[in-house]
């Protein structure tokens, strides 16, 4: 007998076939249904996948042979991973390396033997894939393939078990490594995470609980897993029967856990706890919560100051004089309405709530609904807009109506509407303007005798008067002239307010309007030596106007420009084209050098008797309704008026008007 030779590489092969860690594991079926084709294709009484170990040969599969392993000294193996080619012993007894060997002349009584190398995925040969049988015989070229072939595919299980292992091996370790990291996470995390366990006789106590739990209460983890006593004496008297009811509920129940209460932290501070976990029941019927502790006592404060906040908005919000809707931006359904609301519809609250707040609305203002949903789109908010309100008789009263657009905590469009009942106001406007419009008639007739006879006199009709005397006539003409144009300018603010003043409105060209309101202050500005000056090159253009009106307009814009500019000053007049709102429109500018328009005063200056300086010593006359006047005029022209001013550097007033074309 021949002992086989080791192979020159024998310590690298041994340390490949150790890092499979195959040796002595149990039986495989992948392994072994190859052993029992090999048996049944090549009709071989014995197959075996056989590992060459140090000094042993060991079967990972068996068929046909009743042991697990034999001496590797005495292996045919051993001789067939010598070599790459298959090994093929036709009869054992011709062959001087086996003819007295222990297997060919004992048990199992080898007489043929064919053995294919098996290799690693690095090329060092482990064993064989071999059949037996106890009679000689020869291998046809188809066998061998056959046995190449299945060969192939114990390699290949080999290759994919040591795929597998090292596939296991590595989410072991990284396993290990995510248990480790969460131990660290569980460690790092502000709040407590813990396991809480109630046994049936009726003992608790905290199995784990993380770093968090003694940063926060300074109880350790052995503490807290010997006992849960400490933690809870921690918890503020007031709220331990609530903690302890919801313990009881959700361990009957198994539903999760979830509270708030106070604790008492290491630093003696009582401080708000929220705990949320989920009930476990286990074999012994002792119950295991898995949990969270966090700290929530800034939120918890923040809450309750904002709800004691909200408690002092809702108290204002029914204490408001002016009514209050909050609606539904989308359905018009109402949320909330006040007390204010309530009372000047006369709704109770329940019928209030069933309505849309367009109902409240009168039909006249329908129009108005475009250009308030464009102004909600654009800036989020309208107002303030007179509107009729409908009541719960039917009956109508004017409002001012304020309205914002906000949204709620899940994006939902709302509307804060505000309604202040002006009828009372209304009331006393009217009361307010009959007076004027009465006294101002009652005036004028007077009026126009005195400053006739002051005429009379001053031109002589009663004979040549004094020097001193003509110097008072001349100063109560004066006098009766600006009381003159006040009375007119009441008149005509009464008759706007009222909507009873008719524009005589026709195609016109704008210059000799220009031209002529120039001319007629021209007096008065050589009176203050302030130079009127309209821009030449004026651009051609026809308005649609009434040209008396326009002209009392004008005259307003300009005789407030000189008022107002310094002594030797200068008032411009100026004309440009322009497209406003995709129609071809002219403006009007009325440029002065004074110091311009207060700060304090801009919001009120088209206001009716608003004055910049309203004392009794103001240095300019005037009435305040010029401005208020020309608004007024230039609205019923289709037009608009504005002004744009700078501290110091003069103001300019404006009139835009729409270009009239050919067919007005």
């Amino acid at each position: 007998m021949k002992t086989p030779d080791l192979p020159t590489n024998e310590r690298a092969r041994q340390t490949a076939l150790d890092q499979l860690r195959i040796l002595d594991t149990p039986q495989e079926e992948r392994f072994d249904r190859l052993t029992r084709i090999a048996a049944r294709l090549l009709d071989a009484p014995i197959a075996l996948i056989s590992l060459i170990d140090r000094d042993r040969q060991w079967f990972k599969s068996c068929v046909g042979l009743g042991v697990s392993e034999t001496p590797r000294g005495i292996s045919f193996c051993s001789h067939a991973i010598l070599g790459r080619q298959q090994l093929v012993i036709e009869d054992t007894r011709e062959d001087e390396r086996f003819f007295d060997n222990p297997l060919v002349t004992g048990d199992p009584h080898i007489r043929f033997y064919a053995g294919t190398p098996l290799y690693s995925a690095d090329d060092h040969a482990l064993g064989t894939l071999c059949v037996i049988d106890r009679k000689p015989r020869t291998l046809s070229a188809e066998d061998r393939q056959f046995l190449r072939d299945l060969a192939d595919c114990v390699e290949e299980q080999i290759s994919a078990r040591e795929l597998a292992i090292h596939y296991r091996e590595q989410e072991l370790e990284q396993q290990n490594e995510s248990l480790a990291m969460l131990k660290q996470l569980a460690d790092l995390v502000p709040g407590g995470l813990y396991q809480f366990r109630l046994y049936p006789d009726g003992r608790m106590n905290y199995p784990y609980s993380s770093k968090g739990i003694e940063r926060m209460f300074g109880v350790t983890q052995a503490q807290a897993r010997e006992d849960a006593a400490a933690l809870f004496a921690m918890i503020n008297p007031d709220d331990l029967p609530a903690v302890k009811a919801s313990i009881d509920e959700s361990a009957s129940q198994l539903c999760t856990w979830s509270i708030q209460f106070r604790m008492r932290r290491k630093d003696h501070s009582w401080r708000w706890i929220e705990g949320n976990s989920t009930p476990q029941k286990l074999p012994d019927n002792s119950v295991i919560w898995h949990g969270y502790l966090e700290d929530i006592d800034d939120k918890k404060r923040a809450l309750l100051g904002l709800q004691e906040s909200e408690q002092q908005l809702r108290r204002l919000f029914e204490l408001a004089p002016t009514g209050i809707i909050l609606a539904d931006y989308q359905t018009a359904t109402i949320i909330d309405v006040n007390a204010a609301m309530l009372k000047s519809t006369g709704y109770q609250k329940d019928e209030f709530l069933k309505l849309s707040y367009r109902q409240l609305l009168s039909p006249s203002h329908t129009s108005l609904r475009t250009e308030v949903l464009e102004q909600l789109r654009q800036k989020g908010y309208f107002g303030p807009l007179e509107q009729e309100i409908i009541d719960c008789k039917g009956a109508s009263y004017p409002a001012i109506v304020h309205s914002m657009l906000i949204r709620d905590s899940s994006e939902r469009k709302l509307l804060w509407i505000l309604l202040e009942d002006i009828s009372e106001r209304k009331k006393v406007e009217r009361i307010k303007n009959q007076f004027v419009s009465t006294v101002s008639h009652e005036l004028r007739t007077p009026l126009t005798s005195i400053a006739g006879a002051i005429g009379l006199l001053a031109g002589g009709a009663a004979g040549a008067l004094p020097p001193k005397a003509q110097d008072m006539m001349a100063i109560a003409e004066r006098n009766a002239r600006q009381l003159a144009t006040l009375i007119d300018d009441l008149l005509d603010i009464e008759k706007l307010v009222a909507g009873k003043l008719k524009l005589n409105m026709q195609r016109q060209p704008l210059q000799p309007l220009l031209e002529q309101a120039v001319s007629t202050n021209q007096a008065y500005g050589a009176q203050r030596t302030v130079d009127i000056h309209l821009i030449p090159d004026t651009p051609e253009t026809a308005v649609f106007v009434d040209g008396q009106r326009l002209q009392q307009a004008l005259n307003n814009l300009i005789s407030n420009a000189v008022k107002f500019s310094p002594d030797s000053g200068r008032v411009e007049l100026s004309v440009r084209h322009q497209v406003f709102e995709g129609k071809p429109a002219v403006t009007v500018a009325v440029r002065d050098s004074g110091q311009g328009v207060p700060e304090a005063f801009r919001d009120q200056i088209f206001q009716r008797f608003a004055q910049a300086d309203s004392s009794d010593t103001r240095s300019q006359g005037g009435t305040g309704l010029g401005l208020a006047i020309t608004r007024e005029l230039i609205t019923m022209m289709a037009g608009d008026v504005g002004f744009e001013s700078l501290p110091s550097q003069g103001a300019t007033f404006w009139i835009r008007l729409p270009i009239a074309n050919n067919n007005p």
